[in-house]
């Protein structure tokens, strides 16, 4: 078993054995974000999850970067197995330590190759298919949020455990991203509202887009990617049925049990 096998296997092995998220010993621990990278391809290769669907973007926020000593976000995988359609019902006992997150999901109308260059926000709208409002199923493992090492979270797939996608945006090519408000709707709580251009969707996109493409990766046509959170993530409980509202365009719902 190589070094890269060895990483991934030991992230794997916790999973198995349902152990708290912990950082990776020093003796795997990666050399560098490139090599973090390869493991995380390992470990999607190996986690008997199936092929990948699309991608997200991770640690968008400052604050999460300074949680984990970095200053940019991270990448992970997204299993195709693991996109849901709204409405949706999950069972709580299946994960183990579940969070929430309030997103922007991208679909990609062509193929990204890394012959094509770098993107912004602003050429990569040509490659866009749909947008549509999201959960992402957060999967940390009961973390100890005051000690993350950003390296094992890329292991770890960034911890995605899948997406709940709601309906397609109606015209975006012609919605200003900017000023389009959202809101969460949790059982019979106050709303709480944020905007869209919190999480700069079309940016997040592009991130994910150029950090693939210089590892020499293609995102296939039709790969579903998720752009951040603009709600700081919540964990779930039995019986909550949470709503996302993306202005008055489109929904997601899930229910959990």
């Amino acid at each position: 078993m190589d070094r890269l096998e060895q990483i991934a296997q030991f992230m794997l092995d916790q999973h198995n054995s349902k152990q708290t998220f912990q950082n990776l010993p020093e003796t795997l621990m990666p050399k560098g974000f490139d090599e973090a990278y390869k493991v995380q391809q390992v470990f999607q290769k190996n986690s008997s999850r199936g092929g990948l669907g699309g991608f997200k973007i991770a640690l968008a926020s400052k604050i999460q970067q300074e949680l984990c000593g970095i200053d940019h976000p991270i990448a992970g995988g997204i299993f195709a197995n693991e996109i849901k359609s709204s409405p949706s019902t999950f069972e709580l006992s299946d994960f183990h330590g579940l969070g929430l997150e309030f997103e922007i999901a991208v679909t990609l109308s062509e193929d990204l190759k890394p012959e094509m260059g770098s993107f912004d926000k602003n050429n990569i709208r040509q490659y866009i298919k749909s947008l549509s409002p999201a959960f992402e199923l957060i999967i940390d493992r009961n973390a100890d949020y005051s000690n993350i090492n950003a390296l094992t979270m890329i292991t770890d797939n960034a911890w995605c455990s899948g997406i709940v996608l709601g309906k397609e945006l109606p015209n975006w090519e012609n919605l200003d991203l900017d000023v389009i408000k959202s809101q969460l709707l949790w059982n019979d709580e106050p709303p709480q509202n944020a905007m869209i251009k919190d999480a700069n969707p079309l940016e997040s996109l592009s991130w994910v887009a150029n950090l693939l493409l210089s590892h020499g990766r293609t995102i296939p046509k039709g790969s579903v990617i998720i752009t951040g959170s603009v709600i700081k993530t919540r964990a779930p409980q039995r019986g909550d049925h949470i709503i996302y509202k993306v202005g008055d365009l489109s929904e997601v719902e899930i229910k959990i049990i």
